[in-house]
Formats: C-alpha cells, structure tokens, sequence
C-alpha cells in the first residue's frame, strides 16, 4: 500500500505538484486552503506533543521485563536505534530471533532460548549467559568481551570472526562449533566439550584449556601463546598444525616448544 504523504495533488494556485499533505505550496508559497500560519503553528505543536507522549510510553514501557521482551521479538521490524543494554531476556524463549547488530551489553539472557539466532555482529560484551541456549546460533563478528558463558550451550553455533577475550566458558558445551579466527585471549574454557570443533587461526594466548574434551578439534594455524592443556585429551596431532609462539603446558603438565 503506498504511504499517503507520497501521494500528489495540485497548488490551486500555481497548478504546480505538491505532496498531498503539504499545508504550503513549495513552488508559490501560498497556503493551502483551509490552512493559516497560526493552524500549521497549532498543529504542528499537536503532532509534537503526541510524539513525546509516545516516546514517554516506550520509555517506560522498557522499564518492564514484559516491554523489554516484546521490544526484543520486534527488533528486526524496528529502526534498530535503541539499546537492549542491561535488559532482562533470563528465560525467555527466542528460538530464531534476529537480533544481529544488537547492542546486548551487560543484558540478562541467563537460561534462555537463543538455538537458531540470528546475533550476527551484535554486542554482548559483558552479558550474562549462563546456561544460555545457542545451538546452532549465527554469532558470526560478535563482540563477546568479558561475558558469562558457564554451560552455555554453542554446539555447531557459528562464532567466525568473533571477540571473547577474558570470556567465563567453563563447562561449555561446544562440539562442532566453528571458532574459525576468534580471539580466545585469556578466556576460561575448563573443562569444555569442543570436540570436533574448529578453531582454525584462533588466537589462543594464555587459554585455559584444562580438562577439556578436545577430541579432532582443528587447531591448524592455531597461535598459541601460554596455552594451557593440561588433564585435557588433546593428542600430539592435533596441536602439531598449531603455531606454537610461546611454550604451552600439555595434558602431562609438561612444557612444550615447537623445536625451530
């Protein structure tokens, strides 16, 4: 359906094309039928006054955990101007939501349904996911700095190209998740499932990997920087492809540098 203020009529005085709406002709100046300075004035106040009681009701609407979830279920419909900083998303159900570019910033997304989303380049730095549902979520380029992922469920969840550095991923459950070029820069990953994932060209400086379930993850071209292993069940041939900077500690305790 075409939008009404697109639509075309005729200056009665000029005979030139205005918009339909228009209170003043843009070619002669004059004003429309009906039309005064002081009505234009009049209801251009009005048209003010209800978009701030409008934007006063969001406001406050937000503040509602209620809000804030019917505002996250219609962010792909949205202007995408506003921020879930700091919401309250714990336990909902968003099976395939589109939240990409999403700025989630220290939000509440504790044991909720994120399985099949859409959070691609969003923002959750900070953001508590404790137990949070993301199998097989497209987190591709997502900024995952500093946030709470104990048990978190990412199996077969694309995160290429993301950011967790410092990240709390203990016990996470992540076979067959593609980390293709993340930045695991400190993260904690004790005893995490990431068997048969792909970390290829991660970077992987000082790592906590200890206990970790690892078997056939792909670490070819892998930096690996301090990376600790140990009581995880990764095998020589798994982190032989690996770019090995700084010694790493395997399953035995041992340290080990790749021979030049």
């Amino acid at each position: 359906m075409p939008d009404i203020t697109d639509e075309l009529k005729r200056c009665p005085f000029c005979d030139e094309e205005i918009r339909i709406k228009a209170m003043i002709c843009k070619h002669c100046h004059q004003w429309m039928p009906g039309y005064t300075y002081e009505s234009a004035i009049r209801d251009l106040v009005i048209q003010k006054q209800v978009t701030e009681m409008a934007s006063t009701s969001l406001d406050e609407d937000m503040k509602t955990r209620e809000g804030q979830l019917r505002f996250a279920l219609g962010w792909a419909e949205s202007d995408k101007t506003l921020s879930f900083k700091d919401f309250d998303l714990s336990a909902q159900d968003l099976k395939g939501i589109d939240l990409s570019g999403a700025d989630l910033r220290g939000a509440d997304l504790r044991e909720s349904d994120l399985s099949g989303a859409n959070l691609k380049e969003a923002d959750l730095t900070k953001a508590n996911l404790f137990r949070t549902n993301l199998r097989g979520a497209n987190l591709r380029k997502t900024t995952i700095a500093d946030a709470y992922m104990r048990e978190v469920i990412l199996e077969h969840a694309d995160l290429s190209g993301s950011q967790l550095p410092r990240t709390n991923l203990r016990n996470a459950y992540m076979d067959h998740a593609i980390l293709y070029r993340v930045d695991l820069e400190q993260a904690n990953l004790r005893t995490v499932d990431l068997r048969y994932a792909n970390l290829q060209e991660s970077y992987l400086k000082e790592t906590n990997f200890d206990g970790a379930k690892l078997e056939e993850i792909n670490l070819t071209g892998a930096l690996l920087i301090h990376t600790n292993f140990a009581h995880s069940d990764i095998e020589a041939h798994e982190y032989a492809p690996a770019r090995i900077i700084e010694e790493i500690t395997l399953p035995n305790g041992q340290k080990y540098s790749k021979p030049q």
